[in-house]
């Protein structure tokens, strides 16, 4: 079973940053998961939310009080003025949001392939376009990289642009859904994942982990993820529903 760590090693590290993809590597996860952005000049870097407010403080260390900062807003250059790693604590004083080829880079330079999150498809054609370029463009093998998903005309573009990479599916989980997006990505190594219920997934509108979905996606070929794990307790269920890679955010480590 593989591991990977959410937006890094989010539980320790001020997450989505160089130090959290850092520490991912040092201790052996497989894989790590980040949430591409972009910037009013069109640089595409790594920031979970819409706005800095809540991961990033000035240089003093006093909060983002502006009222929706958005980092869509602001030029690469006033971005990284502020700093990332505050938020977690002091010893992480001075990281900044990092540039995608920044984090392309670490790939290359560490070993440690990468899955970036679906909120790709809600980016203007041209910022997605910037994506691919960097990724042709890393150096990277195709398995480094995966992209998730969760529809049909995003396997399709994917496929189409970069048909050996892996496909990760976090979308509806139905024998039709899985049959549409294997063929519409039929040489993409392909994962479907399922939330398993735990605190950290309260949110999600799909069906959670089950026996019978678990069951679904083995026959229908596809590798099986599970989400978000904090704990050895939802380890195990995991387990018992089969995991091929599960994602956490740090409060499960790889026995390596």
């Amino acid at each position: 079973m593989l591991y990977e760590a959410h937006r890094g090693v989010s539980t320790a590290y001020p997450e989505n940053t160089l130090a959290s993809f850092r520490a991912a590597s040092e201790m052996g996860y497989d894989m790590v998961e980040l949430d591409p952005a972009y910037t009013s000049d069109g640089v595409i870097c790594v920031l979970h939310d819409r706005t800095l407010n809540r991961t990033c403080r000035f240089p003093d260390g006093s909060p983002v009080r502006e009222e929706s900062l958005a980092i869509a807003s602001l030029p690469f250059d006033e971005v990284r003025k502020y700093d990332a790693g505050l938020w977690k604590g002091d010893e992480f004083r001075g990281e900044k949001i990092p540039s995608l080829e920044e984090v392309l880079a670490f790939s290359r330079e560490s070993g440690t392939p990468l899955k970036l999150d679906n909120k790709i498809f809600s980016f203007p054609a041209e910022m997605r376009e910037e994506i691919y370029r960097l990724v042709e463009n890393s150096g990277l093998a195709p398995a480094s990289v995966g992209f998730t998903l969760a529809t049909v005309d995003a396997a399709k573009e994917i496929a189409a642009r970069f048909p050996e990479n892996p496909i990760h599916y976090d979308g509806p989980v139905t024998e039709e859904a899985l049959a549409a997006i294997a063929s519409a990505a039929p040489q993409n190594p392909l994962t479907v994942w399922l939330p398993l219920q735990t605190p950290l997934t309260t949110w999600v509108k799909v069906a959670f982990a089950s026996k019978e979905l678990a069951e679904l996606v083995h026959g229908m070929g596809a590798a099986l993820g599970i989400w978000i794990l904090h704990n050895e307790e939802e380890l195990e269920e995991a387990k018992r529903l089969g995991a091929d890679i599960i994602e956490t955010t740090g409060g499960v480590k790889p026995r390596k």
